[in-house]
């Protein structure tokens, strides 16, 4: 009997083509050499502010990386959040509360670097109009494949603001739940099937994702129908700028921690790293009910993977995993990468899976 082909996606930002009037963090990591430049948090046009021209130029860039995915091989797609400064704070502009004026300053993710953040002065609420719907009508207009849609989790969007407010992370979370699931429900409305909630932070705060984050998740997807596909994404972090090998991601080791009680909630598929920490392969074992989307390609290393690599360390992820609940797909978004290596990058995933 012949094999069933191994599915194929994307899982968010992609490089921003240059005509466009924006200018997003990974643009700061190109130009500055970090991330981290108080300049990414400042001075953004959005989409969902854009004037008939400028809408007309977000339109084109989506099409631009979509098509460009389409070309690689890739069956669900993303708009590569392209139309959104960085869709952290592009969420948190659609909600009350967040001060991007006076931006305070912290220390991060166990210290690997400090910036200048928004900052959360009042209760969270969403303004009440989903930017997300905007955004997906117009990515899935332009795309002979169904469109995936990323949406921040809590505690990401936690990670990523200065509580100057609330002081109880449980609680801060809810409310931020609570605007996540208002998009996503608008997201299933206007007729999106695969929505991602993205939670790098559960691989560095297990303690807070085990007390309240799996929670959380399941308040982001409340009253989303069984015919969406809802997927979680966890990576180890980004570094500062491409090719830091000596970053401080999260430990990958977390994913082993995560993994049984994950599989246990309300959610299909969960995205993980594989490329950059090489996991022990064992970790596919935990999982016994949930789709996993397994990282094949490194997205902060300029260096093209080999075919042979990444087909044999699918190969090696069969060994594991039945074929029908695995995804192929990069670590993590492509953002940091030039469109020519994106593109190349993702033309060895797809060729590696259609040989598995």
């Amino acid at each position: 009997m012949a094999k069933s082909k191994l599915q194929t996606t994307t899982i968010g930002s992609f490089p921003k083509p240059d005509f466009l009037p924006i200018r997003d963090w990974f643009d700061a990591a190109r130009s500055e050499g970090s991330m981290n430049s108080p300049k990414t948090t400042t001075n953004f046009t959005n989409y969902s502010d854009a004037s008939a021209d400028d809408e007309d130029l977000y339109r084109r860039a989506a099409e631009r990386v979509i098509a460009l995915q389409i070309k690689a091989g890739i069956d669900i797609p993303t708009d590569g959040e392209v139309c959104r400064e960085n869709y952290i704070h592009n969420h948190c502009r659609h909600t009350e509360s967040f001060d991007f004026q006076q931006l305070e300053h912290r220390v991060l993710r166990d210290g690997a670097y400090e910036t200048d953040l928004p900052a959360i002065r009042k209760t969270v609420q969403h303004k009440g109009s989903a930017y997300s719907v905007r955004d997906f009508k117009a990515a899935q207009s332009v795309s002979s494949r169904p469109i995936k849609f990323t949406i921040p989790g809590p505690l990401t969007i936690m990670d990523t603001n200065a509580d100057c407010f609330y002081q109880d992370r449980r609680r801060l979370a809810e409310d931020l739940a609570t605007t996540v699931n208002f998009e996503i429900l608008a997201l299933v409305e206007a007729g999106c099937r695969h929505i991602q909630v993205d939670e790098p932070l559960f691989a560095r705060q297990v303690g807070d994702a085990q007390s309240f984050g799996f929670e959380m998740l399941e308040r982001c997807f409340n009253g989303v129908p069984k015919e969406v596909c809802k997927i979680v994404h966890i990576c180890c972090g980004y570094p500062n700028f491409l090719d830091e090998e000596d970053y401080k991601k999260a430990d990958p080791d977390s994913y082993h921690q995560l993994a049984k009680e994950m599989d246990l909630l309300n959610f299909d598929q969960i995205s993980i790293e594989d490329a950059h920490c090489a996991n022990d392969l064992k970790l596919l074992e935990l999982f016994e009910k949930k789709t996993i989307i397994f990282g094949t390609i490194a997205i902060a290393r300029s260096r093209l993977e080999t075919l042979e690599e990444v087909t044999g360390r699918i190969q090696a992820a069969l060994e594991h995993i039945d074929r029908e609940r695995l995804v192929i797909a990069p670590d993590c978004g492509l953002g940091f990468l030039s469109e020519d290596l994106a593109a190349a990058k993702l033309e060895v995933m797809c060729q590696a899976a259609a040989q598995c």
